[in-house]
C-alpha cells in the first residue's frame, strides 16, 4: 500500500495512473491543504490528511511528490522512518531521503503536467535512481512499469542533466511560443496560424537530429533576413535574445 505525499501536478498524474491499481493501491494522500489532499483521495477511495504526523505506518511505500523547496520543510516532520520512500523531483538528490527511510530512490516522470486535464494516457518517460538492490529495486522497476512503459536507469548527474536538457526543450521553447503569441496578437494575428509549424519541428526531431532540422536565416547565414527581422522589434531585450539564440544556431 502507499502513501502519496503532495497534491500537485505530479502527485496526481500518479493518481490517475494508479487509480483502481490492486497491486499497488494508494490508500493516503497527504497535503499541507486538505481540501487538495481531499480531491485525490476521492479519486482513490483514500484517506486524506493534512497532518504530516498522521501517516500511516503499515504502508510500504511512500511516494513524494513536492515542490522542491518543501523537502526541507516535511522531512523533519516524518513521525517515522519509512520502509521505502521515493522523490519524483528532477533536481532534489534522492539523498536528502538518507535519514528518513530505511531505502530510498527516485521515480523522475520527465514530463510537463497540467493536473486540470486527465493525464492517464500520457506518455511519460520515467527516470529510475536507487542505490539498493535486490527485492527493493524489483518493486521499484514494478512500481514504475504501472505507471510508465517507457523506463531508464540513470545517475543523479545524469538525472540533473536531464533536467537541464528539459528545460531548454520544454520551459525555454514554451516561453518563445509565449513571445510569438504577443507578437501575433499585437498585429491582429492568430497564434493557431503556427501550430503546423510547430507540429511539423516535433515531428522532424522524432526523425533527425535538431541540428539537421533545423531551418531559417540563422542555420543559413542570412545576415540581412535577420537584420531585417531584429528592426522590427521594438523591444532591446527581444533584439539581444534574437542575437544569442541566431548565434547559438550558426556556433550549432
Amino acid at each position: 500500500m502507499i502513501t502519496l505525499i503532495g497534491s500537485g501536478n505530479v502527485a496526481t498524474w500518479i493518481a490517475q495512473r494508479l487509480q483502481g491499481n490492486p497491486r499497488f493501491p494508494i490508500t493516503q494522500v497527504f497535503s499541507r491543504h486538505l481540501e487538495h489532499a481531499q480531491t485525490l483521495a476521492d479519486l482513490l477511495n483514500a484517506e486524506a490528511i493534512e497532518d504530516i504526523r498522521k501517516l500511516n505506518p503499515d504502508n510500504q511505500i511512500f511516494i513524494f511528490a513536492l515542490a522542491d523547496k518543501a523537502y526541507d520543510e516535511i522531512l523533519p516532520l516524518l513521525p517515522f522512518k519509512l520502509p521505502l520512500a521515493f522523490t519524483t523531483s528532477g533536481t532534489v538528490s534522492c539523498q536528502c531521503l538518507k535519514d528518513y527511510a530505511e531505502q530510498y530512490g527516485v521515480i523522475y516522470p520527465l514530463q510537463t503536467f497540467t493536473k486540470s486535464q486527465d493525464m492517464r494516457k500520457l506518455e511519460v518517460p520515467l527516470c529510475l535512481e536507487s542505490d539498493f538492490a535486490g527485492e527493493h529495486k524489483t518493486l521499484m522497476w514494478e512500481l514504475a512499469r504501472e505507471l510508465s512503459p517507457t523506463c531508464y536507469e540513470v545517475s543523479e548527474a545524469q538525472r540533473a542533466k536531464m533536467h537541464v536538457a528539459a528545460v531548454f526543450a520544454c520551459n525555454f521553447s514554451n516561453a518563445m511560443y509565449q513571445i510569438a503569441y504577443k507578437l501575433l496578437k499585437e498585429n491582429g494575428l492568430p497564434f493557431e496560424i503556427l501550430l503546423p509549424v510547430l507540429r511539423q519541428t516535433v515531428e522532424k526531431v522524432s526523425q533527425m537530429t535538431p541540428a539537421e532540422a533545423q531551418t531559417g536565416p540563422a542555420v543559413r547565414g542570412d545576415v540581412n533576413v535577420m537584420r531585417a527581422q531584429i528592426s522590427t522589434l521594438s523591444d532591446d531585450r527581444l533584439k539581444e535574445l534574437y542575437r544569442l539564440v541566431s548565434e547559438q544556431i550558426m556556433e550549432c
